[in-house]
Parts: C-alpha cells; sequence; structure tokens
C-alpha cells in the first residue's frame, strides 16, 4: 500500500466546526486522531465493527470500507460529520428529510502532552515529501519515455527514407533492365525481319 494510500489528512466541516481527521488505514480497519482547535480525540475502527456495519447496510466488507475511505478521506456535501459524546459519526443525507447513519465509532480525548497539531503538520510534510518524490520520479519516467520514443520516431524516419531511396534505386534499375530487354527485342525483330528479306 502506498503511503497516500495508508495514511489521509482531511479537513472537514462538522457540528463542532473545521476538525482535521488524520486516518491510518489498515486492510479491515482503521485508526482516527481527530484534530480541533487545540483538541485531539483518537479511536479505532475495528474490523468486528466493520463486519457489523457491512451486515446492517447490506454491502461486502471490502465495498464498505472503501464507501468509508471516500468519505472520510475527502470532504463530501452530502454527508454530516458529528464528534458528540464521545463518538465521531459520519452520516448520508439521502434526501432533504432523511439521513442514514453509515458508520461511527468511540474516540477518547487525548491528554498526552505528544499528540498535538504539531503532528499533523510533520505528517502532511512528510506526505508531501513523499507526492513530490513520486511526482519527480514520474516526471523523469515520462522524459526518458518521451526521449526514447523521440529518438524510434527519428530511426524510424531514417530507415523509411533509406526503404524509399532504396525503392527509388530499384526501380530505375528495373526501369533501364526493361528498356535495355526492350532494345534488345526490337533489335533481334528488326535482325530477323531483315534476314526475311534477304
Amino acid at each position: 500500500m502506498e503511503l497516500e494510500d495508508a495514511i489521509t489528512v482531511t479537513k472537514i466541516n462538522s457540528n463542532i466546526g473545521e476538525i482535521y481527521l488524520l486516518i491510518g488505514w489498515q486492510s479491515r480497519s482503521f485508526e482516527i486522531f481527530i484534530y480541533h482547535n487545540d483538541s485531539v480525540w483518537k479511536g479505532k475502527f475495528s474490523a468486528n465493527r466493520l463486519t457489523g456495519f457491512s451486515k446492517n447496510l447490506l454491502m461486502p466488507e471490502n465495498e464498505y470500507l472503501a464507501n468509508i475511505k471516500q468519505c472520510l478521506s475527502d470532504y463530501k456535501e452530502d454527508y454530516l460529520y458529528e464528534l458528540k459524546n464521545d463518538f465521531f459519526y459520519w452520516k448520508r443525507k439521502l434526501d432533504k428529510d432523511s439521513i442514514i447513519i453509515e458508520g461511527f465509532l468511540p474516540v477518547n480525548i487525548q491528554t498526552s502532552p505528544n499528540i498535538s497539531r504539531i503532528d499533523l503538520i510533520d505528517i502532511l510534510l512528510a506526505l508531501n515529501r513523499h507526492l513530490c518524490n513520486k511526482v519527480s520520479y514520474f516526471k523523469n519516467k515520462y522524459e526518458n519515455i518521451q526521449n526514447e520514443y523521440e529518438k524510434c520516431l527519428k530511426d524510424t524516419e531514417e530507415f523509411i527514407n533509406l526503404k524509399v531511396d532504396m525503392e527509388k534505386t530499384l526501380s530505375k534499375k528495373f526501369l533501364n533492365l526493361l528498356n535495355l530487354k526492350k532494345d534488345e527485342v526490337v533489335m533481334l525483330h528488326n535482325a530477323e525481319s531483315s534476314h526475311k528479306m534477304l
């Protein structure tokens, strides 16, 4: 799993205002840190919770987890995000009057001085460096492919020019040979006509 898929940071609007979600994704679960002002909450969405919610929503587990990842990795206008009573909820608005709770998990406020917004900034910087390196890698790869393409194009054009020149030369030789044979036939025909007259 790529770093940008394993860790996501998202800024969303919630019932308590703007919050940041830092999520560490695993194959069947995830760990979440919720940052709001100077407070940080931490929670874990377990594999058992995944199984329970996917059954309740009549979805395969992998599809349900993909939906969670999509709605928590990008702010979605059709979702409500709430942090209340030590639970974090994500709810989808079906229409003006209908809302479905797609998931929730218990969260605990962190009192440890080690967890702070600085951690979030450091993670964002690390993700940014990783993505910059990835962009640089693909840019170099693209440039190499472009150079290889231009070299192949040049070689192909040279080959086509060489082929055209060879075909022209062969055509001239063939024409010369035909003309030579034609002249011989005319000479033989003339010689035969002269011979008959004698």
